[in-house]
């Protein structure tokens, strides 16, 4: 679950004539607050039905879902409620690209941040770890092994086709989402051109029962998926004996499988924010910031890392040269300021 902090435009004479930098300055408040209050009325309601149906899953809450969160305080209550139901899992705060960053100490910062974050708020340490966009590698492993953390969600391997485990990447039990069935659930199911639509939860819980080993993970958006249709899946795969279970409980249950393969994974290769050079040129000048700031990063510099300012570069977007300038625009003022 995650609600970005969406920039407004900025005209660089705005950014000379104010005397500090700060949110309004960069970022669109109003309408951030509008989304939140409909979302968050959303995401109260599945709680909701998540608490009373008592399904089993791992929720990945953003930092700044946290941080939006204090425009509408009975979210943080709604979670707080489904403790001893889903697990919470720690990931970088600002849901940004810092773990890609040379210099690996923002990427730590925000891992504790966020730990720390769910400590405080929700009232539970979290033990399992998933990246911003699902990236891991053998230094993200050892990173997150040696603060503590004992289970990984990383993307999934498309040569291991249906067969579905917990594996082991040398340092950590990791669970690979299944990239199509994930995708299936929170994308094609919406999509009435699609040639399995309309999707049923009896014909998703068969194409599961098909699958070979014992453990399948699928990782999607909060929202994608109507309350109705959970309940019914979770009916459907009751009927084939599956079950439902946490990211904790599945490593702790089953053996995992010892990964030989690449460990270089991230959603879709990371080509909807990495694509071309605006993203490339953006997410150096991020970790030279980074590495500049050093451990002095606020919260300003936290939401200008978040990733969905990369998607919006992407040139399928409908203006991503015009988003792109006024982008590093608001970056260089806040440059100019820090630096």
């Amino acid at each position: 679950m995650h609600q970005p902090f969406r920039l407004r435009w900025f005209w660089p004479h705005e950014g000379y004539e104010s005397d500090s930098a700060s949110l309004d300055l960069y970022f669109d408040q109003s309408f951030n607050h509008s989304v939140f209050e409909e979302i968050s009325e959303l995401y109260i309601r599945s709680n909701r039905m998540i608490h009373d149906t008592g399904i089993a899953c791992t929720f990945n809450l953003s930092g700044t879902l946290f941080d939006q969160s204090m425009w509408n305080p009975e979210l943080i209550r709604s979670f707080k409620k489904l403790r001893g139901v889903v697990e919470f899992a720690s990931s970088p705060y600002y849901n940004s690209l810092s773990p890609l960053f040379e210099e690996k100490g923002e990427f730590l910062r925000q891992v504790r941040m966020h730990r720390d974050a769910l400590s405080d708020l929700i009232g539970v340490r979290s033990t399992t770890f998933i990246n911003t966009e699902l990236i891991h590698n053998s230094i993200v492993a050892r990173l997150v092994s040696e603060l503590g953390f004992s289970t990984v969600v990383s993307e999934g391997v498309f040569g291991l086709g249906d067969h579905c485990s917990a594996f082991d990447d040398g340092v950590l039990p990791v669970l690979f989402r299944h990239p199509v069935l994930s995708c299936d659930l929170e994308f094609r199911s919406h999509d009435t051109l699609w040639c399995e639509y309309p999707l049923t939860a009896s014909k998703f819980a068969e194409w599961i029962a098909q699958m070979e080993g014992n453990v399948l993970t699928l990782y999607l958006d909060y929202g994608s998926v109507s309350h109705e249709f959970l309940e019914d899946l979770l009916h459907e795969l009751g009927l084939r004996g599956i079950e439902l279970l946490t990211v904790s409980e599945a490593v702790s249950r089953f053996d995992s499988v010892f990964y030989d393969g690449a460990l270089h994974l991230s959603r879709l290769n990371l080509k909807h924010c990495l694509s071309n050079h605006m993203q490339h040129l953006y997410l150096h000048e991020l970790g030279r910031l980074s590495q500049i700031m050093g451990a002095g990063g606020d919260e300003i510099f936290g939401y200008l890392q978040q990733a969905d300012i990369l998607f919006e570069m992407g040139e399928e977007k409908p203006y991503p040269f015009d988003y792109a300038v006024n982008t590093f625009s608001i970056l260089s003022d806040y440059a100019r300021r820090r630096v």
